[in-house]
């Protein structure tokens, strides 16, 4: 029992979702939860659905990867 209430009183950590611009907002599904997109360490972005990950893509399919404006 002890083991059971230590376990439930682990939460998994949150994490602020990102802000995504606009022009990328545009082609992410709308059907995606905002909170399942990200950026990779190229400045590339990708949600996941699923168990899967998948790459925002422009109209001609390439991906879109943004510089970081914040640093």
């Amino acid at each position: 029992m002890v083991a059971l209430a230590l376990l439930s009183a682990c939460g998994l950590p949150s994490v602020d979702p990102i802000a995504i611009p606009a022009d990328v907002a545009a082609f992410i599904p709308p059907d995606i939860d905002m909170s399942e997109v990200n950026r990779d360490t190229n400045g590339c972005y990708f949600y996941t659905y699923g168990a899967s990950l998948f790459t925002v893509n422009d109209d001609s399919g390439a991906p879109i990867c943004l510089p970081d404006l914040s640093a």
